[in-house]
């Protein structure tokens, strides 16, 4: 079964997609060899620019900003250090933490990096938050949701409108209807997550990135860990689900990866005491509602 907090955000990113969106399909015909060319080149920037920031909004939406200007000034400190040693230059990078208590981190096209409240949380020192920022910047760095919504446009979508995959009739060059076929990918995304190799593409990318930064190389790994530990605990496994085979891959897969990766390497900062002097994380309703849930 689903877990409850995905199918809630699938049903809540489709009704914030209806109010925004643009129209329906155009109904150009294309020749299937046009489809194909279309639906196989990239983003250009100014393409992937309205998206990020349509996706963006979308989990804004949801979620809403975490209302401490401090602590996402810290968060967006963190994520620029590493993000200057990612792989594009093209990109301007806006970090943000989102109001929520679940475990997790959000990559959106156009360098919106997003983190949660939940899972700053579970972290432990500066290294493991530079972790999870850097997982995020890879997924930016090797265009997943681009790749994810290219994919879709093969498959998911053809069948979802009604027309017969393959055929001539399907409008893949309609970015009239971008926020339709956005929706839709992000919906599978946050409730399916990206593929294995997405994932463990981003895992190896974004340590090697943070490790660069100056970062200790078992900073992501770690937080895994903690997660790993809260999962198997009936009173806080709720709030791990997402990041554990919902929207990822289990965590002892990817914990396994990591240690065989870091195992190499020597140094490091994991700057505990800036991170617990930053960390002023204010309960909120929803923390306190959990929390007596709990007892």
């Amino acid at each position: 079964m689903k877990n409850i907090l995905t199918t809630t955000f699938a049903l809540v990113l489709l009704a914030a997609s209806a109010q925004a969106q643009f129209g329906g399909w155009t109904g150009t015909v294309m020749n299937k060899g046009a489809k194909v060319a279309e639906a196989s080149r990239p983003w250009t920037p100014a393409e992937e620019q309205m998206i990020g920031d349509r996706a963006a909004a979308k989990l804004i939406h949801v979620f809403g900003v975490y209302n401490n200007p401090d602590m996402n000034k810290y968060v967006q400190m963190v994520g620029s250090t590493v993000a200057q040693f990612g792989q594009r230059g093209d990109v301007t990078y806006h970090f943000a933490v989102l109001d929520t208590d679940i475990a997790n981190a959000f990559a959106m096209p156009g360098g919106y990096v997003f983190v949660t409240r939940g899972a700053l949380r579970n972290m432990k020192n500066e290294s493991e938050l530079a972790g999870v920022l850097a997982h995020e910047v890879a997924h930016v760095d090797g265009r997943h949701l681009e790749r994810e919504i290219r994919d879709k446009k093969f498959t998911g979508i053809a069948v979802e409108t009604g027309v017969e995959q393959g055929t001539s009739q399907v409008p893949y060059g309609s970015w009239a209807n971008v926020d339709g076929m956005l929706t839709k990918a992000l919906t599978n995304v946050f409730t399916q997550g990206y593929s294995p190799a997405k994932e463990a593409e981003a895992d190896k990318q974004g340590t090697d990135i943070a490790t660069k930064a100056g970062y200790q190389a078992t900073g992501l790994r770690d937080f895994l860990q903690s997660l790993s530990d809260l999962s198997v605990n009936a009173a806080t496994q709720r709030s791990t689900n997402m990041f554990n085979g919902h929207s990822h891959p289990s965590f002892s897969s990817r914990i396994a990866k990591l240690t065989q990766q870091a195992a190499g390497s020597t140094g490091g900062q994991t700057l505990e005491p800036r991170f617990k002097q930053n960390m002023n994380l204010v309960p909120t309703a929803e923390a306190a509602k959990n929390t007596q849930a709990a007892k």
